[in-house]
């Protein structure tokens, strides 16, 4: 097989970090490799520097003769043009024709010859546009004025239109919806040349693939196969490392400790003989060892909801799209979604398929009620409680501090927990989320998401920018998940894993699919089965309700999660119940034999009971009125929440007098004990002391 380009003693530092060293990598005509790794490991750059975009510092990239290489960059972002200009200058028919155009008059013939060989990437232009959804109406368009999954998709054709040996994609299917990273799987598994990729898509991995190289702490491994073989080598590869390493210092160690044959005359010579095996000990080369493989723990809390969590009944809404200049004509008014109804039950996990531009995240938006639609109704029962991660900011402000908004919704020390555990040290806490990349504003969202409980989860591509050790983490937590789940992916493992229902929009209007295989099939133009996502109301909420006996519920319960018969489907819904019952059980209980929790000091301030639970310098107060939390630095402590101010009374008078606190600030306002004395301490009024005159004093006793 024909070697096309080939990196030999590859190394790139960057200050005194190194990203790689003594990497070797190639590229066979026909083969299709996928680089893996962690996100800030060096991936792109190893791509740029084969591209030749980039120098190393060390290494020598070889390419066969007449090679070409396209590298296409992560997010990429066409400089401008015209969109048909731009893909017919990216073909070797344009190469070739300047090439005539700058040929001498002797060489003339061979380069018109050229041209004509070439003269069929004229009807492939628009073939290839419409490949990747570049339809005419965007032909004559700047393309600076294209969308950010435009813009991708533009970048994609012009890499298949340029016919080169060897395409380098980084992150190729970001912004991508199903169908065209569908399409995208069959032009790179038909594709003559050499593809590299940098991709975290795992389905698209497992098709495509051929050969894996993994980067990770400055070394490059190489294994031959798809992604099936590299899972099933990754911990052998670790073995025989460990192996080798361990086989090279035992070899070492015997050197360094043998005698030389005292049996030959000679003290010089045994000296020699010394240095000698020395010499071949520092000779001998261990393996660096492995770093330890990062497992990212994630887990979502849940809280009960009623049986019916949301609903929505003819919905439709529309935007207005109004053109760039005057000239262009009146408004255009597009409709996006219309005559919408759909039902959401407790414990659903529903995967909203579609499109790019079919109206997925509208929605998500109307059924969150931030934006109104123009007609029907869309509702969430009360007492459901929501938490949303949009697509671009992951639920985070771009604007504001990273540690500012987590300890405005945890306080700081669980912000500092929440944000430890998905990897950010507090160099990175100070910064916005517009500052980070693409993989750490997904990182903070899910940390976000960590420290939220809420009955309904609804979830924007949380996938994107997203590496496959993390991906695989929030695949778990979203499996184990006892809450109703609503998600927009793409990531087809992702979404076969875990959804139980699968909804769709098409032409503006929202269908539900019996399974995965049939929603696939309608996103490819194939015939599928279609449901009415409305649904049939479980009979609990048509009949009147009736005396229940909550702990006979939850044995059920419990005996129908054992039952190895259970869909997915149906064993979320019974997890989700589960969650309700216990909560609702909680609430009986709680109001039938109430028992104030296990507190360290009790004060009655102005009436009302308040408690308290101090743990090393963690503070928890309550009352019937409210609560309140603070954390002690030094001296001092900070309080938040919301509570009475009979509680904060409270509150301030266990840390004063018994916990010797000298300061507190709560909401901004400061209290110093004097404050506090002054403000909740009741004094009595000093008895007036009745004087009596001595003359007075004097006659009484004279009388008694």
């Amino acid at each position: 097989m024909t070697v096309l380009l080939r990196l030999l003693e590859g190394e790139k530092t960057y200050g005194e970090r190194r990203l790689f060293r003594q990497a070797h990598l190639r590229l066979s005509r026909g083969e299709r490799a996928v680089l893996l790794g962690l996100n800030g490991v060096g991936k792109s750059t190893l791509f740029r520097g084969l591209a030749g975009l980039e120098p190393l510092d060390a290494g020598k990239i070889e390419r066969a003769s007449g090679v070409r290489v396209f590298y296409l960059p992560q997010d990429f972002r066409p400089l401008g043009g015209r969109v048909r200009e731009l893909a017919y200058q990216a073909t070797p028919l344009w190469a070739a024709e300047q090439a005539l155009e700058a040929a001498p008059p002797e060489r003339a013939a061979e380069a018109w010859e050229r041209v004509q060989e070439l003269a069929f990437w004229k009807g492939r232009i628009g073939r290839v546009l419409g490949d990747f959804g570049i339809g005419r109406q965007l032909w004559d368009q700047d393309a600076l004025d294209l969308s950010g999954g435009e813009g991708v998709r533009l970048g994609l054709a012009l890499a298949f239109l340029s016919g080169a040996e060897v395409l380098l994609l980084d992150e190729p299917t970001t912004h991508l919806d199903l169908q065209m990273r569908l399409r995208l799987e069959g032009l790179l598994e038909g594709y003559p040349g050499a593809v590299g990729m940098i991709s975290h898509d795992r389905a698209l991995i497992a098709r495509v693939a051929t050969t894996v190289y993994y980067l990770e702490a400055g070394l490059l491994q190489r294994v031959a196969g798809g992604y099936e073989t590299y899972l099933q080598e990754k911990e052998r590869i670790q073995r025989t490392v460990e192996k080798a390493r361990h086989e090279a210092e035992k070899e070492r160690l015997r050197l360094l400790q043998a005698v030389p044959n005292r049996r030959r005359p000679g003290t010089d010579r045994r000296v020699r003989e010394k240095a000698q095996l020395a010499v071949r000990a520092q000779r001998i080369q261990a393996p660096d060892p492995l770093p330890p493989e990062r497992r990212w723990s994630l887990e979502i809390r849940a809280e009960g909801t009623p049986r019916l969590v949301a609903e929505g009944k003819e919905l439709s809404k529309s935007y207005s799209l109004r053109p760039t200049s005057k000239a262009e004509g009146p408004v255009e008014v597009k409709a996006v979604l219309h005559g919408v109804s759909f039902r959401i039950f407790r414990g659903d996990r529903i995967a909203l398929l579609g499109p790019n531009g079919a109206g997925k995240t509208t929605l998500l938006r109307l059924l969150l009620s931030r934006e109104r639609p123009d007609g029907g109704e869309c509702a969430l029962m009360p007492g459901v409680r929501t938490a949303y991660l949009d697509q671009h900011h992951h639920g985070l402000e771009p604007h504001i501090p990273l540690f500012a908004q987590f300890t405005a919704h945890y306080g700081e020390a669980r912000a500092a927990m929440l944000l430890g555990r998905m990897g950010f040290r507090p160099p990175r806490w100070f910064d916005p989320p517009s500052a980070f990349s693409g993989g750490e504003r997904a990182r903070a969202g899910l940390a976000l998401l960590a420290g939220i409980q809420a009955g309904l989860l609804v979830l924007d591509e949380p996938t994107n920018h997203l590496e496959l050790e993390l991906l695989e983490a929030l695949e778990r937590a979203l499996v184990d998940y006892p809450g109703t789940l609503l998600f927009v992916s793409h990531d087809r493992a992702l979404v076969q894993k875990v959804a139980t229902r699968f909804w769709g929009i098409e032409g503006g209007r929202l269908v539900e699919y019996p399974g995965y295989p049939e929603a696939e099939a309608a996103m490819l133009g194939r015939g599928a089965v279609r449901l009415d996502p409305l649904g049939e109301l479980p009979q609990e909420l048509l009949t009147p309700p009736q005396e229940r006996d909550l702990e006979e519920e939850r044995l059920v319960l419990f005996e129908r999660l054992d039952d190895p018969r259970l869909t997915e489907r149906e064993r979320a819904r019974v997890r989700a119940e589960l969650v309700a019952l216990e909560e609702e059980l909680f609430q009986k209980y709680a109001r039938e034999f109430y028992l104030p929790p296990r507190y360290t000091h009790r004060v009655v301030c102005q009436g009302v009971e308040v408690y308290a639970d101090v743990e090393l310098d963690f503070y928890r107060f309550w009352s019937r009125e409210g609560s309140l939390s603070g954390e002690r630095v030094g001296g001092a402590v900070r309080l938040w929440g919301q509570a009475s101010e009979a509680t904060l009374a409270g509150a301030l008078q266990i840390l004063f007098e018994l916990e010797d606190v000298g300061l507190v600030v709560y909401k901004g306002r400061v209290f110093a004990f004097s404050a506090y004395d002054k403000r909740f301490v009741r004094t009595l009024p000093k008895p007036k002391r009745r004087r009596r005159h001595r003359g007075a004093w004097a006659k009484a006793v004279r009388t008694g």
